[in-house]
């Protein structure tokens, strides 16, 4: 996305409201463009006393895409609420919790993560609607650029339903 360097400021604040995290006092995460090459940053933290923690994608879509790709099956339900430094969604169908997640919403940009879904089968039903609902809130904050930070091994399914690799996020630190 041509915004993207927009977003860069605020990203790592977001991610770490979506995992729960607190700033990292003994660590850091660097992003990486797509096509640049990672070996200075390895090479710094490595200097520094700080090993590999973890190697992720970032993924960007535009929110209103995001929010108009899939609706909540019918026999589901989805409820959300506003947390003090980012918002839940949760799925559920009968009253039964199948899937959930997080967004932290910024000036520009908003963070999605924390995904979680009850089983694999629960995960291809709704993960979908999840993303939906969650970009739909993004966008009535006004941000305009959603951003995924995942595990590589489940890039595939995100870069299928309009999510781009812009780059990837190196995770330093103390173990």
């Amino acid at each position: 996305m041509s915004e993207l360097p927009d977003h860069l400021n605020e990203w790592a604040v977001l991610w770490s409201r979506v995992r729960g995290a607190g700033p990292a006092a003994n660590g850091s995460a660097v992003f990486v463009p797509a096509e640049a090459d990672d070996s200075e940053a390895r090479t710094q933290a490595q200097e520094g006393g700080l090993p590999l923690l973890g190697d992720y994608l970032f993924l960007t879509a535009a929110t209103a895409e995001i929010a108009a790709a899939h609706s909540l099956p019918e026999n589901a339900q989805v409820a959300s609420a506003p947390m003090e430094d980012y918002d839940v969604a949760e799925i559920s169908v009968f009253d039964h919790p199948v899937g959930g997640g997080r967004i932290s919403v910024g000036e520009q940009a908003a963070v999605i993560g924390n995904l979680r879904f009850e089983t694999a089968q629960d995960r291809d039903a709704y993960e979908p609607a999840l993303l939906a609902t969650l970009a739909e809130e993004a966008f009535l904050h006004g941000a305009r650029t959603l951003i995924l930070i995942v595990d590589p091994d489940e890039a595939d399914r995100f870069l299928a339903s309009g999510w781009t690799a812009a780059g990837r996020v190196l995770s330093f630190g103390q173990a």
